[in-house]
């Protein structure tokens, strides 16, 4: 995997709403999450199977990863539904147990093999929703290594639910189970998936203006992978919140121009205009300038990607 995988916004689609899925490519979205558990009804479950393999390419048509979401409970057979050239990720929800990762590896692998695919080149994301799922999190997070980038839920009816748990709340209720992810995943070495608390006492999901502000802070910590969502008004939020600004790009490059200024010296450090300046400010500015190219990178390939789409199908402008 690249140092920067760009995965800022996301969106997650019923797919058996078929106009979703149609149109899903014209989101801007820098992965597209197929589910197949909540949204679907049970009597469309076994029919939600059969729709993945046409909706893959139908997501890549806007440069947009595709992923998808399968059940706790049938796994084995919303994998043979879901594997297939082209997918990206797939999300396990309501996981447990190390073992549960294990086993979804192994099936995966033989239709990785089955189907001409690249060994390995699916990825699995474990759902924290459970409090058995958070005494595990250290094991879960390193059962397998398809998992890459790891998180707990910052939210989440399920993990509401089973810690006894107000919803919409103003303080985090998530803190701990959060805070255990973030460690697991920073031991294992693995992309951390996570972002401050903002609050959202309405529950609304199309608040554009908090996705921004949360993704700002997300940035502002470090973090780089978004965490979805599940109405399109939240993705530009998301893809801006989280690429570095113009001024923030300015300042790295200020901050790698001071530090230049020390080699040769047998300084480690430097004070500038009241700031200062040292290897680990420079890691980060460095940091920040890679992540802004990877961001540049990756809006480029959505563009391209969207503009051939709408060449192919006669379209003229972006409507």
């Amino acid at each position: 995997m690249p140092k920067h995988t760009v995965r800022r916004s996301g969106l997650t689609m019923p797919i058996v709403t078929a106009r979703f899925v149609d149109n899903a490519w014209r989101r801007g979205c820098d992965f597209v999450l197929l589910d197949l558990e909540d949204s679907v009804p049970k009597h469309l479950k076994a029919h939600a199977r059969t729709l993945v393999r046409e909706a893959i390419p139908k997501i890549q048509q806007g440069g947009t990863e595709p992923w998808v979401r399968i059940n706790h409970d049938t796994p084995r057979e919303d994998l043979e539904g879901a594997v297939w050239p082209g997918l990206r990720k797939i999300r396990y929800p309501k996981t447990e147990f190390a073992k549960e990762l294990r086993q979804l590896d192994e099936i995966i692998t033989r239709l990785e093999r089955e189907r001409g695919m690249a060994p390995g080149s699916i990825e699995i994301e474990p759902g924290i929703e459970s409090a058995v799922g958070v005494v595990n999190i250290f094991e879960i997070a390193g059962a397998t290594p398809r998992v890459k980038e790891f998180g707990a839920s910052s939210g989440g009816y399920d993990l509401s639910r089973d810690l006894g748990v107000e919803m919409f709340v103003d303080f985090d209720q998530f803190v701990y189970s959060k805070g255990e992810a973030e460690l697991a995943a920073l031991t294992l070495g693995l992309r951390l998936k996570a972002a401050p608390f903002v609050p959202n006492r309405s529950g609304s999901v199309s608040d554009g203006n908090r996705a921004l502000r949360q993704a700002e802070a997300a940035r502002k910590c470090g973090f780089h992978l978004g965490l979805g969502g599940l109405n399109p008004a939240v993705v530009e939020s998301n893809n801006v919140g989280l690429t570095p600004t113009e001024e923030e790009v300015r300042e790295a490059r200020w901050v790698l121009e001071q530090y230049e200024r020390l080699a040769g010296t047998g300084e480690t450090w430097i004070e500038v205009e009241g700031r200062v300046i040292d290897r680990y400010e420079a890691a980060r500015a460095n940091d920040t300038l890679e992540w802004a190219a990877a961001c540049a990178e990756r809006n480029q390939e959505k563009a391209e990607a969207m503009a051939r789409t709408r060449a192919a199908l006669g379209i003229k402008d972006n409507n």
